[in-house]
């Protein structure tokens, strides 16, 4: 997805942001800097700074130091329904809908057209332009096929998402941020949300994207920046950047330092799983964990990484299998 470095001016200019929370300096100067069109990955480990960051930016916390600016004008919003107003709005990783609300009802939540220029004498709300403007929101992105009239509880977690960003749209974004937007979505549903990144890219919306997943940040990202202890520690165009540079400048030292092993000598089977199988899932697990060892499990989201552990635990139930643990052999 990612073109190449825009030249346009900045969208969004953060320069020398500081949050101090008690004796811990959460931002020691801070700097992001993001152009209309495109997306910008912010990376970090986590207690880096990103999420303090974006609360600034969001109006949820108030810097004790710095500047912002959106389109070259000063911006310090007062709490978060003056940073929406503004133009700037957040996605964050657990989505902030209102269950119990139609799709209309929660992309134009706090904005709700009224009847008459002042509401009317008993403060009505136009549904139909209600309705009319999140349809108009669900096309802008490409997703009609969302009813405006649907509970949104009733929808899966990847259609909620698409009506958050709606949400966005219809207030009139400038600036997107993304907090881990991929962390519960299956690959389809990862490859549909990164189809829409693009289309609001091309739009010219300043999209920053926080994750945890550098891969991801390459596909989709024009530039970096990478924080580290509250600092900007580096970043630059994403089209240069390889993953052991950007690891680097996270941890503060090379990839191979990370995890350094020690020798290890594989003993007896401990643990001893075969054809374990869930309600629904997993559907037919099997291995075997030695002493001293370290096994990975790894597998897409949905493919029953949880399941599996949380019936090994007793936590969910099982159909058939058998587990060996030591010596003890049983039904699961």
């Amino acid at each position: 997805m990612a073109e190449g470095v825009t030249t346009a001016a900045p969208r969004l200019e953060m320069r020398g942001v500081k949050k101090r929370f008690g004796a811990t300096q959460a931002l020691a100067g801070v700097d992001l800097v993001v152009a209309p069109g495109e997306v910008h990955a912010l990376l970090g480990q986590n207690g880096a700074g990103k999420s303090t960051l974006m609360k600034v930016l969001s109006g949820a916390e108030r810097p004790d130091g710095g500047e912002m600016k959106l389109d070259g004008a000063a911006y310090a919003p007062a709490d978060p329904q003056a940073a929406r107003r503004a133009g700037v709005a957040m996605i964050y990783q657990e989505l902030s809908l209102a269950p119990h609300l139609t799709v209309a009802e929660n992309i134009l939540l706090g904005v709700e057209p009224m009847h008459g220029r002042h509401g009317g004498p008993w403060g009505l709300l136009d549904r139909a332009a209600m309705r009319d403007r999140a349809a108009r929101a669900l096309a802008e992105l490409q997703h009609p096929g969302i009813a405006t009239s649907t509970v949104v509880g009733t929808l899966p977690i990847a259609a909620q998402q698409i009506v958050e960003i709606a949400r966005a749209v219809a207030v009139g974004c400038r600036v997107l941020v993304l907090d881990e937007p991929t962390s519960s979505l299956a690959q389809a549903d990862a490859e549909a949300l990164f189809a829409l990144i693009a289309r609001l890219r091309a739009q010219g919306h300043a999209i920053v994207y926080i994750t945890h997943f550098i891969e991801e940040a390459q596909r989709l990202a024009d530039r970096f920046t990478v924080l580290r202890d509250g600092q900007t520690i580096g970043g630059g165009p994403m089209a240069s950047a390889t993953v052991p540079a950007i690891v680097d400048l996270m941890v503060g030292r090379r990839v191979e330092q990370l995890y350094p092993r020690g020798a290890r000598v594989r003993g007896e089977a401990l643990l001893e799983v075969t054809d374990l199988r869930g309600a629904p899932k997993p559907a037919n697990a099997s291995f075997t964990l030695h002493r001293g060892e370290v096994l990975g499990i790894a597998g897409l989201v949905g493919a029953g990484r949880t399941e599996l552990l949380r019936a090994l635990a007793g936590l969910d139930p099982v159909v058939d299998g058998r587990v060996k643990l030591g010596s003890v052999t049983g039904p699961a």
